[in-house]
């Protein structure tokens, strides 16, 4: 059984969400126009932190899942204020996730990965507005977004794979091959990234995700 992990020091905690907030304010314009997409995830500890030891890494919950949607909130409105300075289209938009709280983020993106983003979440079959969902009290606090249900999905990247030589041993390749081949056995489907057409990125669905805008 797999324990998860807790942590210490609920002040320290609410400091270290708001000096992430703070931080992330402000958009590199430069980065944008460079590499054309900026996001700011969650990376606040221990819901950032990668686990060595098998345990389960928390999800926010209580305070600190209201400290940081309302971080996301205020990230998303100070770096709406940027873009709608620079003259031309953009895509900016919360992806709030409900079971996988901590992958949540603020997406931007100009130019060709306008249309990459716009289409990385597929469309349930059936769709279901936020109001009736788990996290139908961020409908309800923050009434000037509009949002729309998709699907969280897990994207792996099957280039990573790579070949026998980039192993130290055969035995390591067929093992991390036979992984990859069982996950391809599972409903997926694949994208396409603009930037790099030939990575051969597969979705595979989590849960659900609500995509957050002020229009």
């Amino acid at each position: 059984m797999m324990r998860e992990r807790k942590y210490r020091g609920f002040q320290n905690l609410w400091e270290d969400i708001a000096s992430w907030v703070e931080f992330n304010k402000n958009i590199d314009l430069d980065y944008l126009n460079s590499r054309q997409r900026d996001w700011v995830k969650i990376w606040i500890s221990p819901f950032s932190d990668l686990s060595l030891t098998g345990s389960v890494i928390p999800q926010p919950k209580g305070k600190a899942r209201r400290l940081i949607t309302q971080g996301l909130v205020d990230i998303y409105k100070a770096r709406k204020k940027e873009l709608d300075k620079i003259g031309k289209p953009y895509y900016l938009k919360i992806w709030l996730n409900d079971r996988r709280f901590s992958n949540s983020q603020v997406v931007c993106a100009i130019d060709d990965c306008i249309d990459f983003y716009e289409n990385t979440h597929a469309r349930p079959e059936h769709s279901i507005e936020i109001e009736n969902s788990g996290i139908a009290d961020v409908a309800m606090k923050y009434p000037e977004f509009t949002w729309e249900h998709r699907l969280d999905e897990e994207l792996l990247n099957f280039n990573e794979l790579g070949s026998p030589d980039d192993y130290h041993k055969m035995e390591h390749y067929l093992e991390e091959k036979r992984w990859y081949d069982n996950q391809v056995k599972k409903k997926h489907r694949k994208i396409t990234d603009p930037n790099f057409p030939d990575v051969d990125y597969r979705a595979f669905k989590k849960g659900n995700v609500w995509l957050g805008e002020i229009k």
